[in-house]
């Protein structure tokens, strides 16, 4: 259930080398930060730990801007057939690289790192898990882009098999 509050599975990409980008992209990705601002509901679906099959899943959270930290807070809580999860985290831009925490814990793991980049068109974040019983390293990113009603949500796990990331889940969310 906690995958899904990697937000939003999670807003959990490999981190790789960013260049800085010109202020006219460190402008728009505020933008797309300002525009996640307020209350939404979400519904879409998953793949939760331990399990092989995406399951439904809704999502009531608030976000809040604060222009002159340059922060998205983020919280509120996620839901499937199994449960409640909630959500939280705290993401900081500078120059249109994105640090912090975007998402809480999830169900035996802490998170390690999380971080990534936004332009006007996406916020891509990508945080890295430590398995707390057993020090396994896993990563899930995700792809927050604007859409027509609010925001749609991408999530994807890291498989260590293949070395790539397969997609584990997607969201609509619209303003409440």
């Amino acid at each position: 259930m906690r995958i899904v509050c990697l937000t939003l599975m999670a807003l959990v990409c490999t981190l790789a080398v960013l260049v800085a980008p010109v202020p006219s992209q460190a402008d728009a990705g505020e933008e797309l930060l300002r525009k996640l601002n307020g209350e939404w509901r979400g519904r879409g679906t998953a793949i939760m730990p331990g399990r092989q099959k995406a399951e439904r899943v809704t999502c009531s959270i608030e976000n809040r801007w604060d222009a002159e930290a340059s922060t998205l807070e983020v919280s509120g809580q996620c839901a499937s057939s199994q449960g409640k999860s909630p959500v939280s985290g705290r993401l900081e831009l500078k120059g249109g690289v994105v640090s912090g925490s975007f998402l809480g814990d999830f169900e035996g793991s802490t998170p390690t790192r999380s971080g990534g980049a936004v332009t006007s068109r996406e916020l891509v974040v990508v945080t890295s898990f430590v398995n707390n019983a057993t020090g396994a390293l896993s990563q899930t990113r995700q792809v927050i882009r604007p859409s027509a009603r609010g925001f749609s949500a991408e999530f994807f796990l890291y498989d260590n098999r293949s070395r790539s990331y397969e997609k584990s889940g997607d969201m609509e969310f619209s303003g409440s």
